[in-house]
């Protein structure tokens, strides 16, 4: 199972290497099947599928397999999970698996400046009403504004950071 964290404007780069992946392993002998799962515009995964473990190693070994897999370092964050029985667990980097404190960044960093932009307006605006019914206006914008528009692209850009743990792998 080949898991990527696409980055930021690698996402039709990477449709392209998944292809390529995909037919460099049905070249090889072996080759049983590919899935491509496409879990979120930013998180892909490729499950390649091969009739023996000494097939799979040999397709690791070869020139094809180690070309992409340079190239797809360049546009994603990567986990490479290998299982061979015909009962398989594998476990997917998810949105959940983000580094908390990774999250926290890129939420306060989303935050900070939405938060400038909506509460300094609210109090010019609304100047007739009690501060912490201004409050409540600018939280309701913030929050509608964070919830649709801004959290879902900076996550998006930031995914491959975030869910990247300290050997530079993606967390399950």
């Amino acid at each position: 199972m080949l898991s990527r964290a696409v980055k930021p404007g690698s996402t039709d780069a990477l449709h392209g290497w998944i292809k390529g992946m995909t037919d460099v392993a049905a070249a090889a002998d072996g080759f049983a099947g590919a899935v491509r799962l496409k879990q979120s515009k930013a998180l892909q995964h490729l499950l390649i599928r091969f009739g023996a473990r000494a097939s799979l190693e040999q397709f690791r070994e070869s020139q094809g397999f180690g070309a992409l897999q340079r190239r797809g370092a360049v546009l994603a964050s990567g986990l490479d999970q290998v299982e061979d029985s015909n009962r398989v667990t594998i476990e997917l980097p998810s949105d959940a698996s983000a580094s908390p404190w990774k999250g926290l960044v890129v939420t306060w960093l989303s935050v900070l400046p939405v938060l400038r932009l909506v509460s300094t307006p609210a109090r010019e605006v609304l100047p007739f009403l009690a501060p912490p019914l201004q409050v409540v206006v600018s939280s309701i914008v913030l929050t509608a504004l964070l919830q649709w528009l801004i959290l879902p692209r900076v996550q998006r850009a930031a995914r491959a950071w975030m869910l990247k743990n300290e050997a530079g792998k993606l967390r399950t």
